[in-house]
């Protein structure tokens, strides 16, 4: 049996976290004895671990003592095999003491990421230097893995679907936006907020929450806009809210994959998302989904407005949506994974 660590700095929600919370959920216990090693035991996802995988504390938000404590937990667990699901924690996992192979992930392309990221030169320099001891890159699109220069770069489909939903019905009201995710930069809804000030008759309702709630709420109210746009917060189940949904938008600056997407693609719902890095690479703009220009509010609300006034546009997509949707469920994804880490660990 394979003993297998998923490292990330917490459980709050994300992509990262979600792919990490569902692989270890339907490993076969037959096989693999998946453990979750985190910086911070903190997040709403951890109720959503299955009781028999255990949450391990490395403790200590220090970066430069990380390694070391990655490295005694690794030891100290008797882990065959380490995966580490987020940017920074790829780093801290790849620097540890240790020979016990490595799986890093990359859920974004590596320069779109650095531009945002904190000391972006010593990052690049560090990560160049460490990464050609990972076994392994993961990637969820092989667009992000041609940008990567490593020799075992492996693209694993997202697990996102539990398995395929029956499409809902076309809403019919033909005025109601969702969005949804973390309330960060990245993810553009300041320019969602500004565009729906262009969009007099729109609804919006953005399901998440993160540090820049404060900071959304306030933009709402200096542009009037609280009756039209409500922050919901984090949603547990997402479908319902969907299902309100006469499209679903999203506005990143940067999207590595976009899970909650293909959740909404699954369920027949219109996406509209902006050319971030991810959407594009399973989004065909007509086709599947909807494309426009990140960060400019302008263009997005008048994409927004030309799709809620042209339902059969709209809804002449859902069945090619819903197909490609079919392609990301936890079982395929699943079982690429362990087939990735039985080939490495065997």
């Amino acid at each position: 049996m394979i003993r297998i660590a998923f490292l990330l700095p917490h459980l709050h929600p994300g992509g990262a976290e979600r792919v990490v919370v569902n692989w270890a959920n339907a490993l076969d216990r037959d096989a693999f004895a998946p453990v979750v090693m985190l910086g911070r035991v903190e997040g709403d996802f951890l109720p959503l671990l299955a009781p028999d995988v255990p949450v391990i504390a490395i403790g200590g938000r220090r970066a430069l003592t990380r390694p070391l404590r990655i490295a005694r937990a690794l030891a100290a667990h008797r882990i065959d095999l380490a995966y580490a699901a987020t940017s920074a924690m790829n780093l801290a996992l790849l620097a540890a003491p240790t020979k016990v192979p490595r799986i890093v992930s990359e859920h974004t392309p590596p320069d779109a990421f650095a531009r945002e990221a904190k000391w972006p030169l010593a990052r690049r320099l560090a990560t160049a230097a460490f990464t050609r001891r990972a076994a392994a890159v993961a990637v969820p699109t092989a667009a992000i893995g041609e940008a990567i220069r490593h020799p075992r770069v492996t693209v694993l489909p997202n697990p996102v679907l539990d398995h395929a939903p029956a499409p809902l019905p076309a809403p019919t009201h033909g005025r109601r936006l969702v969005a949804a995710g973390r309330l960060v930069p990245a993810k553009g809804f300041d320019t969602l907020v500004d565009a729906m000030a262009l969009l007099p008759d729109a609804t919006l309702t953005i399901h998440g929450d993160g540090p820049l709630r404060a900071d959304l709420a306030h933009r709402i109210a200096a542009q009037r806009l609280e009756r039209r746009v409500t922050l919901a917060g984090h949603t547990a189940n997402l479908a319902p809210a969907l299902a309100a949904a006469d499209l679903f938008v999203s506005a990143s600056r940067r999207e590595g994959f976009g899970n909650v997407l293909i959740e909404a693609m699954a369920l027949g719902i219109p996406v509209l998302a902006t050319r971030a890095g991810g959407p594009e690479t399973f989004l065909r703009d007509g086709i599947n989904g909807f494309l426009t220009d990140p960060d400019d509010a302008p263009a997005l609300a008048r994409a927004i407005a030309a799709l809620l006034a042209d339902a059969p546009r709209r809804h002449g997509i859902r069945e090619a949506a819903r197909d490609t949707a079919a392609g990301y469920t936890v079982a395929a994804s699943t079982a690429r994974f362990a087939a990735l880490a039985q080939q490495i660990a065997g």
